[in-house]
């Protein structure tokens, strides 16, 4: 056998021995590239993740996932968690929150479900406090606001007061407020109403979206189930460090978004 045979048969031995070797190994190779996996929401920002994306971060179907996807607050999308609304009771406190326009209920410490709102206009803000739902009225109307109508039945005035003198044979007809639970004795409640993203449109009252208003007059009791109405996101809300990195993510955005026409435009001067 020459020198040459020789060295191509031992580099062929070597070469299967390699092979069995790796085919007998019990753990794979690494792939070539490992995907990027973001431990936390705030890793996601730090490293200048979108607030378009920061729901990914958060379990599917919590509420930490609803509030960080989207536009929320500003929705019309409401969050029901059925098990904890399985568990809801007459005790079960309700939270209005007017700097954001979303009622919560809570069960516990864990919001069961949330939705949108429409409270009161300047001039007739719905007030802040701690209020006790003192009647519940699935077919009411308003013996404030409402409509009048002309002795043939045509419509005189679409935001009528009763307080408003009346035309001889002209009369009032209250505002419907289904499902209504009232808060005060001035005449503010909750009830079914228009709601619109984000803007107040009432004369007081908390509209409510019609399924919502439902479900919550089935779980409320008089003189039992509390509202408190606040200016700010209440104390026990659990998704406080959400909103703020929504916040945080689209100033950063913002910031370089801004810096970036900057630079296009000194790159444009002479």
């Amino acid at each position: 056998m020459t020198p040459t045979k020789s060295i191509y048969r031992l580099l062929g031995i070597g070469f299967i021995a390699q092979l069995l070797l790796s085919s007998c190994s019990t753990t794979p190779p690494p792939p070539a590239t490992q995907p990027q996996e973001l431990s936390s929401a705030t890793e996601h920002v730090a490293k200048g993740g979108s607030a378009g994306t920061l729901y990914m971060c958060y379990k599917p179907n919590s509420y930490k996932h609803y509030v960080a996807y989207g536009t929320y607050p500003k929705t019309m999308r409401v969050y029901r968690n059925e098990a904890l609304l399985k568990k809801s009771t007459g005790k079960s406190p309700i939270y209005i929150d007017l700097s954001q326009q979303r009622g919560r209920l809570y069960v516990g410490k864990e919001v069961a479900m949330d939705w949108p709102v429409s409270t009161g206009v300047s001039g007739k803000e719905t007030p802040v406090g701690h209020f006790r739902i003192s009647q519940k009225k699935a077919n009411h109307r308003s013996n404030m606001y409402g409509k009048t109508y002309s002795a043939d039945g045509k419509i005189i005035d679409y935001n009528a007061s009763s307080k408003d003198p009346l035309a001889e044979g002209a009369s009032f007809v209250g505002a419907p407020m289904p499902f209504w639970q009232r808060m005060t004795g001035c005449g503010i409640g909750m009830h079914i109403g228009r709601v619109r993203v984000g803007r107040r449109l009432s004369h007081g009252c908390i509209r409510t979206p019609s399924a919502v208003a439902k479900e919550l007059f089935k779980t409320t009791k008089s003189n039992t189930t509390y509202v408190t109405v606040v200016n700010k996101t209440e104390a026990p809300y659990p998704a406080k460090e959400v909103l703020e990195l929504k916040a945080k993510a689209k100033a950063m955005a913002m910031a370089k978004k801004a810096k970036e026409q900057a630079n296009a435009a000194a790159a444009k001067r002479p």
